[in-house]
């Protein structure tokens, strides 16, 4: 007897091949049957007119923290995903002494916003060592598989102390580093990351990550640390955001180096669409693709929504800490705030303040949307635009910002699309061979971004809604595109021998809901989640952690420690 048996599915087995009628028989976590299984299963589920997949793979994630008040790493498995790779950009919590633990927390507040006070009251510390830290991981039990990189500025500061956030290593440290780096792939992790990215400071004093402060030596020996090993990743986040596409390619160029020394894949997000210079991801993916024809594997991430920011103006955020001109504002009293939203002459500076976005905060009047309303007097305008609003209202754009921030008494939150508003750019980044879906940022920035329902946002906006993509199509981009570049052997495809990691989903209702914002985290603090509409079931190691659309509670997932060698192709 199966412990499981899938029947009737239309099966889309994450390869991108024809969707085929099938079942699917499990034993002890791993499929072992596969097409017109005749056995029973202790657990069987009627999959008619139902699309059964692989699990989808989410790479970059922040759920280093959260794993441990919250094993479940909600609401990622409720849009589908069974995998999350964490400690993207550099910031992870081991290797840690204990005299760093409180610099760790407090980059992981203000670099991916996570509350310092969640963190405090939600760590364990048990760990000093990555060894140690996915021991505590695997001991919490997680709902889902956990792949991890060692964190650049982790590394930093377990070898140079304070000097970390000051200069670049010497020869005798870079040794060190790498030594280091490679004492957490001997443990288990899927490789190493770093970030270049100028917001990624310390809010309190300004001074960079710790990773920002190296030279590209360090980085370079860190890349040539992985050449003998079997397998590896390098995650990087740029230096460039927005950029010309000769600037972008430019920088790309070095990951590519990082790729050559390491004879590892090189993944570096995000890769966003802009309208500043339009043609920059496109070409920039271009360029990838000539590197990985090469040999040399360079992958963008590329994300499949728009890139909305979260803020309100009651209290200090990621979207407006790094924000010059909100910054300085944002440190000004509550009442000289509401002050400054009721003066004539303060609301004149948002109509026109020099910046090229409107209020400094979007490029345009009906790319800042009220997302939640504080107030019932404001209710009625969630989800709309300020253009939208003052056309109903007959005023004009600034005056009805304004007056809704004010009857919000400031704590309405306000959404800004900044990057990924093109659907026809974005639309073929998408589907360009050279990319990798990702960009969820799970787990950070819990109150201003909320991207975890990036799975169902593709296969119900892109497929569904728009016919962008093939069903087949984006599935892979969710399973076996992401599973193959970062080498997680036996993930992201259904055939017999894999895991048994899977979705079934009602192809007509798969959607992501409107994120909400619940107050679960410890110390009281509240975050950002977002449902899934037509996700059935979700099948992790075997076990479902999502039945009849409802999460069951159960911690099927594992931490992967050993992998087949990552590779460019898919």
């Amino acid at each position: 007897m199966y412990d499981l048996v899938v029947r009737g599915a239309t099966l889309c087995d994450g390869t991108g091949s024809a969707a085929r009628r099938a079942d699917v028989a499990v034993r002890d976590g791993v499929i072992v049957d596969l097409g017109a299984v005749a056995g029973p299963g202790r657990m069987e589920i009627d999959a008619t007119d139902r699309v059964l997949s692989p699990g989808f793979v989410d790479v970059h994630t922040h759920y280093d923290c959260q794993l441990f008040w919250d094993p479940m790493a909600s609401p990622s498995p409720w849009h589908g995903v069974t995998t999350v790779v964490t400690g993207n950009c550099g910031f992870t919590l081991a290797p840690c002494r204990p005299e760093h633990r409180e610099i760790l927390m407090r980059l992981l507040c203000f670099v991916e916003g996570m509350p310092l006070e969640t963190l405090r009251a939600g760590l364990p510390w048990t760990w000093e060592s990555f060894a140690e830290y996915l021991d505590a991981v695997e001991a919490a039990e997680p709902g889902v598989n956990v792949a991890a990189f060692v964190g650049h500025s982790a590394l930093r500061f377990a070898v140079m102390g304070a000097d970390a956030l000051e200069r670049p290593a010497t020869d005798a440290e870079r040794r060190a580093l790498v030594a280091s780096m490679r004492e957490a792939m001997d443990a288990g992790a899927l490789g190493w990351s770093t970030s270049l990215a100028p917001t990624h400071f310390f809010a309190d004093d300004g001074k960079p990550a710790p990773s920002r402060v190296a030279d590209r030596a360090e980085l370079l020996a860190l890349a040539e640390g992985l050449g003998d090993r079997p397998h590896g990743v390098i995650e990087v986040a740029p230096q460039l955001i927005v950029a010309s596409a000769e600037a972008k390619i430019e920088e790309q160029a070095f990951f590519a180096a990082l790729a050559r020394a390491s004879g590892k894949t090189v993944s570096w997000a995000p890769l966003f669409q802009n309208e500043f210079f339009a043609d920059a991801g496109l070409r920039c993916l271009d360029d990838a693709a000539r590197w990985q024809a090469q040999g040399v594997a360079v992958v963008p991430q590329v994300g499949c929504r728009p890139l909305e920011l979260r803020f309100d103006f009651a209290s200090p955020s990621f979207g407006l800490e790094n924000n010059p001109v909100w910054r300085e504002r944002m440190a000004w009293s509550r009442d000289a705030r509401r002050a400054f939203f009721a003066d004539p002459e303060g609301r004149a500076t948002l109509d026109a303040d020099g910046s090229g976005f409107v209020a400094s905060l979007a490029p345009t009047w009906d790319r800042l949307i009220l997302r939640l309303p504080a107030g019932e007097r404001t209710r009625r305008w969630q989800d709309r635009s300020v253009a939208e609003i003052a056309t109903a209202l007959g005023v004009t754009p600034v005056e009805a910002f304004c007056d809704i921030v004010l009857a919000d008494d400031l704590e309405g939150q306000w959404g800004a699309v900044l990057m990924n508003a093109d659907e026809a750019q974005l639309g073929a980044m998408i589907r360009h061979p050279a990319s990798v879906l990702a960009l969820s940022d799970a787990g950070a920035h819990m109150d201003t971004l909320c991207d975890q329902g990036f799975s169902t946002h593709l296969l119900g906006h892109w497929v569904r809604e728009r016919g962008a993509l093939s069903l087949e199509e984006a599935v892979r981009l969710l399973t076996h595109d992401p599973a193959t570049r970062y080498g997680l052997a036996g993930r992201g495809c259904v055939r017999v021998g894999a895991a048994a990691d899977l979705v079934v989903f009602d192809a007509t209702r798969v959607a992501c809901r409107p994120s909400e914002m619940v107050y679960d985290l410890p110390g009281g603090r509240g975050r950002l989640v977002q449902g899934a509409d037509g996700i059935e079931w979700v099948i992790v190691n075997g076990r479902a952690v999502v039945e009849r659309g409802v999460p069951t509670g159960r911690r099927p997932g594992r931490v992967l420690r050993e992998y087949a060698g990552a590779t460019g192709g898919s």
